[in-house]
């Protein structure tokens, strides 16, 4: 044992050598965080996708974007976290309060290090494991003002530990024209084929009109910026940028999740009907060679096809989403009496973020709030101001269960309640909003803010 922890201390030294010193240095084909602005060599066949959480540390909270890969029988992780609080200021305080909140254990050896000229802590930790008793694992935690920066890899293969190690210290910062040039590469692989731009069978409202804009729009950026508590942290995310033509019809969207595109579109023609195509980053689950789940990401292009229903005064009364094979993928159905429009989405179809509802996003924000939600929910009713924005929306979320004798036994049956998410805005001088505010209506009726939503939009001359 004890030439096992002197090997891991000359471990611990040499690694935190080579991050520091090389951290800088160029590397392809790396894994790239947008949100987090680093890259590290270690696969895109992850273990979780990385989704934006709440990191409570006593006082203080953080926004959190972790990320895990299965790497043979050993796990890492990398969690990038934002905060309110200078914590490079205090750092022997929360470099040791980071490291005992991710992972409490038995600490066998640690070491001050420091990276890019920040203060860090490498440990080796012995955890509880409900497997093995004991997991061995090393901890690299970095504050860089209100920035945190922590890695962990377990050590319970000695066989690949060197080689583990290895991938570990390719961690390193990004520059912003490193990052843009990542993110130019994924749009280009996301950008599918064309389509046809002849004119498409004229219709009463323009896709402006019905996404509830004025004026002659060019583009609408939108960013989101989650709460923390009570608090915004300052973090926006990239979620969609959407272009128009100076007919006020879409031409092209990009859609975003923790800032990396993850759906193209390109709208035109087909068969003479309005339609797009688009390139979409999607993931399917695997079993990896010691049976670990872990997740695939690959592209696929898909045709779409949309079709309208106006009233006899020209006004929306309905607009379908169809695949290629016919099957309905999305619907939007306006009451223009009650001023309500009830949307509903394929599974698969949404499986990523769909504006202007942000509904991935917003999931998380939600279930990082504590709060209860189906996400598999068909049926959204949003309820229209006058401008023709949503102030709330209405979905559900399962509520318990009953049973029912059946001939092969008995059958449990879920039973559902609705909740609420409500909406503020802020407009522009052409009444067009460019912030919103989401709260949650929890079953006792408490709102609990999770997420302000901005948009840049610029007009034609």
């Amino acid at each position: 044992m004890q030439r096992t922890i002197a090997g891991l201390t000359l471990g611990m030294v040499l690694l935190s050598v080579a991050i520091c010193t090389n951290g800088q240095q160029k590397t392809a084909d790396e894994f790239v965080s947008v949100v987090g602005q680093f890259g590290i060599m270690l696969p895109t066949t992850i273990r979780d996708d990385f989704r934006p959480d709440i990191l409570r540390m006593e006082d203080d909270k953080l926004v959190a974007w972790e990320y895990r890969w299965n790497l043979d029988s050993d796990q890492a992780a990398i969690i990038y976290a934002v905060g309110n609080v200078d914590m490079e200021a205090k750092a022997d305080l929360y470099l040791e309060r980071l490291r005992d909140n991710y992972a409490p254990g038995i600490i066998r050896n640690q070491k001050k290090t420091s990276f890019a000229g920040h203060p860090g802590l490498v440990t080796v930790i012995d955890s509880p494991n409900p497997i093995r008793k004991t997991s061995r694992a090393m901890i690299w935690v970095y504050v860089l003002k209100n920035r945190v920066y922590l890695m962990s890899l377990t050590l319970d293969n000695n066989a690949t530990m060197e080689e583990h190690l290895k991938l570990m210290s390719t961690f390193r910062l990004l520059s912003p024209t490193e990052v843009e040039t990542r993110v130019a590469s994924m749009l280009a692989e996301l950008t599918p084929e064309p389509l046809a731009q002849d004119p498409a069978p004229s219709r009463p409202t323009t896709d402006a009109q019905d996404a509830a804009l004025k004026g002659r729009v060019k583009t609408v950026t939108t960013e989101s910026e989650p709460y923390a508590g009570e608090l915004l942290l300052g973090t926006r995310e990239l979620a969609s940028i959407e272009n128009y033509d100076e007919h006020g019809n879409i031409v092209k969207t990009v859609e975003y999740r923790n800032s990396r595109p993850v759906r193209l579109r390109l709208y035109g023609t087909n068969k003479g009907e309005r339609a797009f195509r688009e390139k979409r980053r999607v993931w399917i689950d695997y079993k990896g060679r010691n049976n670990s789940v872990a997740r695939e990401p690959y592209t696929e292009q898909r045709l779409y096809t949309i079709k309208y229903k106006h009233d006899p005064d020209g006004r929306l009364l309905e607009m379908r989403v169809l695949s290629d094979d016919g099957k309905e993928m999305e619907t939007a159905k306006y009451n223009l009496k009650a001023k309500t429009v009830g949307r509903r989405y394929d599974p698969d179809y949404r499986a990523i973020r769909i504006p202007p509802f942000g509904f991935r996003s917003l999931m998380d924000m939600i279930i990082a709030a504590n709060l209860t939600v189906n996400v598999n929910s068909k049926d959204i009713v949003s309820t229209l101001d006058a401008n023709g924005n949503s102030v709330e929306d209405a979905y559900q979320v399962m509520n318990g269960s009953y049973s029912r004798p059946g001939f092969d036994g008995e059958k449990y049956y879920p039973i559902y309640r609705t909740d609420k998410l409500q909406h503020e805005y802020k407009l522009d001088d052409r009444g067009n909003w460019i912030q919103r505010k989401t709260v949650a209506l929890t079953k006792d009726k408490q709102a609990v803010p999770l997420e302000v939503t901005y948009r840049t939009i610029t007009y034609y001359q």
